[in-house]
């Protein structure tokens, strides 16, 4: 079995493709089914007892449309179900998906079974999605599965197309507009790694819209124009509509004309297969022009561009700072898009690779570089009198490398030596000790594969599992971005009885990733009071409201779990782990109990019935029509002017949801739930701008003061101290959320009133007010006593003294009160 995955699988919305990495470079294989072609449609039809993937499965689309599933891939990690009229039942995204993998194996020779691959998702899949795929893949008899993102993968086809030319240190920018998906990636090349250092996207935008766009905004007018249809849009896309076999099939012609009017000024679709409402056949040709279909895609192409510019914009660069976009995926061959991107952004647009296989070709370099664990080399080494553990880079532009291993067990009368597969290097036979160190030359521009073996004092070979030593002297990725922040709900402490989030790790974290962190108990939990801890995760943005978000999973650890009673107050220790392929395990861990929790989340596929969308959608409008209503009786006319913009938006998705069927058998409602959720984050954005600035004004208030003080009173430390708080300022008064500021506030008030408590002045009048405090609860002889203490150290001008009789005055008073005292006299 090989010892490196080797293998790579672009699992697309449109076409799907196999690769594999071996002697150094990457084969793509043929598709067997289609002479000549290296994809396979991601097209599945049900016959009888029969599964179609590919070509032939789109060809079956004209005879029996309501039997024949394309586009899957979008929905991805949601609840859909497809009706399958042929076989009476449903298959779900992740069942087709697992077909087409098992189709694209068909592709190898007989004896090759991969059960292990690298396959390639969009960069913005969310983790629900990421997980649909990885249970396709299981589904399909993948036992080990790792995801890459596909801007990563095509850099990697690129980078090691050109490794013989050697990369220049540089930026540049992966415009993959895919048939489903579309992905921006901006890539750092320094010293022969390549780096990930922002990404946008967005799951509902590729080449199927521009075909929904020919069907809706051309062929549905133009049959109503001729013909006596009422409601025909509506009838197609209804599951139950009289005319829905139909809309799929105008779909398949849309694509085809599409693929034509890249390379033509126009394309003739025939229209027919349909009776009016008069019984009249439907039977025309329809010509579309290259002009005509460049209008109807401007605005999505334009919204690319957007998030282009959004991501160059967010990192402070211009156009000389890109050496050039890359274009991957099938809508790139579209002339317009190229032109326009190249337009818009005044940026050389980059067609040197084939933008249709080249994210496979990328997957199988990456799983060049990622060990088999399947491939089973440590049983090989059971009765080896020696284990060898060993260290290398899997991935250099050196000229040569530095070899490890630590050797465990007896080395007596062992020997060892490392050979390079083309017999251009050779160490030599050496005697075997506990470690071995040695330099490897490299070859450029290829894969490097050397073998270590061990002999023992006979000369026979000792099978020690190490396996092949292999090192790719092309291009490597130092990790894969986090697509969005991950979160942690916790209490608003300035909001009592809401909630708010706690980032765990940040969007654009390089994966795998690991975080602590420690909180505190709000609450007694035990066996009898029916209380339990609940860990929430959510995806998206940390400045969001949590209902904005995607919940990930839950960790609840409920009282009869627990050997005692854990108080309030007590620590809870949180250790938050993200594998390559976001898998997320959370661990809790209980001081007080001494237990710990473990647990790792696999998100729930998303449920989004059209009705309670519609609900959601006219809920969040309400809350729209309020916030403009208060901002603008605020006269806050900054954030008003941001909210009616929004309010735009917010009509248009209103409209389009009206107008959705419940049974609607198109990918819109994924895509106004996406635009609904991100129309939510804008909306709590926009008005967290003037808490922010209340949140701002009152952290310069108390820095001012803090620094009054530290000029007339203040020590060395505290000067350090103040410092220490406020090095960093720049960074979390820029940052969309105001806990950090807050906690800086807090700090500089603690340092401040730290102060204070050394100063005369402020122990006088702290006293005087708690004494007026204390009489208004109780005018006791103890209260009596501590006023005389006071007054006789006020006189002596014993303030160690003060101060002992102000805290024992505040031990007596309410908590708010004390406060109260401390804010009126004090800050």
């Amino acid at each position: 079995m090989e010892q490196m995955i080797n293998f790579g699988i672009d699992l697309g919305t449109t076409n799907s493709a196999i690769a594999k990495f071996a002697d150094g470079k990457v084969q793509l294989f043929h598709n067997p089914a289609d002479p000549g072609s290296y994809t396979l449609p991601s097209v599945v039809a049900f016959h009888d007892d029969r599964i179609i993937a590919g070509k032939k499965a789109k060809e079956w689309l004209e005879k029996d449309p309501q039997s024949v599933i394309g586009r899957f891939k979008r929905k991805m990690g949601t609840s859909e179900r497809y009706d399958i009229k042929s076989i009476g039942s449903t298959k779900t995204p992740i069942e087709l998906s697992a077909i087409i993998l098992k189709e694209l194996r068909t592709f190898l020779s007989q004896w090759e079974y991969p059960e292990a691959s690298v396959i390639t998702i969009p960069a913005s899949f969310d983790t629900i999605q990421a997980n649909a795929t990885k249970e396709a893949a299981s589904l399909a008899g993948f036992r080990q599965v790792l995801l890459l993102q596909e801007p990563i993968a095509a850099s990697l086809a690129y980078a090691n197309m050109k490794k013989e030319t050697n990369l220049p240190d540089g930026q540049w920018l992966v415009y993959d507009l895919g048939g489903g998906t579309f992905d921006v990636a901006l890539i750092r090349v320094k010293e022969g790694e390549m780096k990930v250092m922002d990404h946008e996207g967005d799951n509902f935008l590729g080449g199927t819209d521009f075909d929904n766009l020919i069907v809706e905004k051309l062929l549905i007018p133009a049959v109503t124009a001729r013909y006596q249809f009422r409601e025909l849009e509506q009838e197609m896309k209804s599951a139950k509509g009289k005319y829905n076999s139909k809309y799929f099939v105008l779909l398949q012609q849309a694509e085809e004309a599409k693929i034509i009017l890249s390379s033509k000024t126009s394309a003739v679709i025939v229209i027919d297969g349909l009776t009016d409402e008069n019984n009249t056949p439907v039977d025309f040709e329809y010509t579309i022009t290259r002009t005509a279909f460049n209008e109807l895609i401007s605005s999505y192409v334009d919204e690319t561009i957007r998030m282009v510019q959004q991501i160059i914009t967010r990192n402070r660069l211009g156009a000389k700072d890109l050496q050039f976009v890359l274009m991957v995926g099938g809508s790139t061959f579209i002339p317009y898009v190229r032109q326009r991107v190249e337009e818009m952004l005044q940026i050389a647009v980059n067609c040197e690779i084939d933008p249709i296989t080249a994210v496979a070709v990328g997957a199988a370099y990456y799983a060049s570089g990622k060990p088999n664990l399947l491939s089973g080399t440590d049983a090989a080494a059971i009765n080896s009198p020696v284990t060898i553990k060993v260290t290398y880079p899997k991935m250099s532009r050196e000229k040569e490398e530095l070899f490890l291993a630590k050797v465990a067990g007896d080395t007596t009368n062992l020997c060892y030596r490392i050979t390079r597969e083309d017999g251009g290097f050779d160490t030599g036979v050496k005697k075997l000790s506990e470690r071995i160190s040695e330099y490897l030359p490299l070859v450029q521009n290829v894969y490097n594969f050397f073998r270590l073996t061990v002999y023992d004092q006979e000369n026979k070979i000792i099978d020690t599992g190490t396996g092949i030593i292999g090192i790719d002297s092309g291009y490597g990725i130092s990790g894969q971005p986090i697509p969005e922040d991950i979160c942690l709900e916790i209490d608003d402490d300035d909001h009592p009885g809401e909630t708010t989030l706690l980032q765990v790790f940040q969007k654009n974290n390089v994966l795998p990733s690991r975080k602590g962190m420690t909180r505190v108990l709000n609450k007694t939990i035990s066996a009898t009071n029916g209380e339990r801890i609940r860990i929430n995760v959510l995806e998206g943005p940390h400045y969001a409201l949590p209902e904005a978000n995607k919940s990930l999973g839950y960790l609840e650890i409920a009282g009869d779990k627990l050997q005692r009673e854990v108080l309030k107050g007590s620590d809870i220790e949180l250790t938050f782990n993200i594998s390559e392929s976001r898998d997320l395990t959370v661990t809790a861990y209980l001081q007080m109990a001494d237990q710990e929790f473990k647990q790792t989340f696999t998100p729930q596929e998303r449920h989004t019935p059209v009705d309670v969308l519609k609900m959601d959608i006219g809920i969040l409008a309400g809350k729209l029509e309020n916030e403009i209503f208060e901002t603008n009786r605020q006269e806050n006319y900054a954030v008003s002017k941001q909210l009616a913009e929004l309010k735009k938006d917010m009509d248009s998705i209103k409209v389009e949801a009206g107008a959705l069927a419940d049974d609607d058998v198109t990918d819109k409602r994924y895509q106004l739930e996406d635009r609904k959720r991100k129309l939510a984050q804008a909306m709590d954005l926009a008005t967290k701008e003037k808490r922010l600035n209340e949140v701002r004004a009152f952290y310069f208030k108390v820095k001012t003061a803090c620094h009054q003080h530290l000029t007339a009173t203040g020590k060395e430390q505290d000067q350090q101290h103040f410092y220490d708080i406020v090095k960093d300022e720049e960074l979390f008064l820029a940052s969309p959320s105001p806990t950090r500021t807050i906690e800086k506030s807090e700090a500089l008030r603690n340092l401040l009133i730290a102060m204070l408590w050394r100063e005369p002045e402020f122990l006088v009048n702290t006293f005087k007010e708690l004494v007026s405090k204390r009489r208004a609860v109780s005018d006791d002889a103890a209260l009596k006593e501590m006023e005389v203490n006071g007054r006789l150290s006020i006189q002596t001008k014993d303030w160690a003294k003060l101060t002992q009789v102000n805290h024992e005055l505040i031990a007596g008073v309410p908590k708010e009160a004390a406060q109260e005292v401390i804010r009126k006299v004090g800050f």
